[in-house]
């Protein structure tokens, strides 16, 4: 599903677009510019209170996020204390986390405090299941790994599976990880330019998701496209109003180091480029051909995945141009593998 913008109409044209469905661009973004009054008195002082009212309204707009979001990180991670910290991040507007997206937080008690701002964060996010508690109560398997090899680690519910099944559910994820990765940046509890996305399963494609919809994909391009058919915005601000209405910037953007998709799922038609690009192989490239990009399959896996994640690999490669890490693991089936994990860290470890 390609979005397109048109220099001679002006206007973003989306082939096959089906309004309200997950990736397609907020109509404010696409809008036809209205036409000037046939006549106006005074246009000097009409003009600077057309101003006052965009700056009046951008303020109010800023206001409004801010208040319909929200989540709360207690003392004792704000410093660094080891331990298992229950996040609730809530937002108005998700689509599917009506009672919103909870993130458990775990210190391990192998690194200091002291030395946490120089430790990698993974993020992790379980596979299709519909117990709520699962990234809480059954991730042990993560948690021995951040005490072994000292990671912040974020666990996630993942609203792909836990919500109707629709997609936007993993975008309610994402963003509510973007906004907690933010805030925990604050506090210097991890590298920020060594945070990775993982996922086995469901997960391996929300995690894939959380890492390409998260990446600024304007550049100086793309941004003289969306102010020019945006008449009342700057350059500078070309960016927070494109996402004035999904949660803002914070919600929207985080600059990960790559992800890990451990036997994931991989659906094409979710991964898409914002529409104001012209020369997406070339940002492709740009955007990913330093970042990890780990991808396993194993040689007994379910039919889907056998199928997908070399879908995952074959788009990299023919969109960006940069080859992935893909594996096909000899004798193993649908399971996260010690194998998996060494394979994927020994990437991290580069990167430090």
């Amino acid at each position: 599903m390609e979005a397109t913008y048109d220099r001679s109409t002006k206007k973003c044209r989306a082939a096959g677009a089906q309004p309200g469905k997950f990736g397609m661009l907020p109509a404010a973004h696409c809008r036809q510019q209205p036409q000037p009054p046939q006549s106006i008195s005074r246009p000097g002082r009409l003009r600077q209170s057309c101003l006052l009212l965009s700056a009046l309204v951008s303020f109010l707009l800023s206001i409004s996020v801010s208040q319909a979001q929200s989540v709360e990180i207690p003392a004792g991670l704000q410093q660094g204390k080891p331990g298992t910290y229950d996040l609730l991040v809530q937002y108005s507007e998700f689509n599917e986390a009506k009672s919103g997206v909870r993130i458990m937080v775990y210190v391990p008690g192998s690194v200091p405090a002291s030395d946490l701002s120089d430790r990698p964060a993974i993020v992790f996010f379980h596979g299709n299941t519909k117990q709520r508690n699962y990234y809480r109560d059954s991730v042990g398997y993560m948690t021995s790994r951040a005490e072994q090899y000292g990671f912040l680690l974020l666990s996630v519910q993942n609203w792909w599976s836990l919500g109707s099944g629709d997609v936007q559910g993993a975008d309610d994820s994402r963003r509510a990880t973007n906004l907690v990765l933010h805030r925990l940046k604050k506090h210097s509890l991890f590298d920020p330019e060594r945070v990775f996305p993982v996922g086995f399963s469901a997960g391996g494609f929300t995690a894939n998701l959380v890492f390409v919809k998260s990446l600024n994909q304007f550049e100086e391009d793309s941004i003289s496209l969306y102010a020019e058919q945006m008449e009342e915005v700057s350059e500078d601000e070309v960016v927070e109003h494109y996402y004035r209405f999904t949660g803002g910037l914070e919600m929207n953007l985080f600059d990960y180091a790559g992800f890990g998709s451990f036997k994931g799922n991989y659906y094409q038609g979710y991964v898409q480029m914002n529409p104001f690009v012209e020369d997406s192989q070339k940002t492709w490239n740009r955007l990913l051909r330093d970042k990890v990009l780990y991808i396993a399959v194993g040689e007994l896996d379910v039919e889907r995945v056998k199928k997908q994640a070399p879908e995952m690999a074959d788009f990299i490669r023919m969109y960006a141009k940069v080859e992935p890490f893909f594996k096909i693991y000899p004798g193993e089936g649908h399971a996260l593998t010690e194998a998996n994990w060494k394979d994927f860290w020994a990437l991290v470890e580069k990167t430090g």
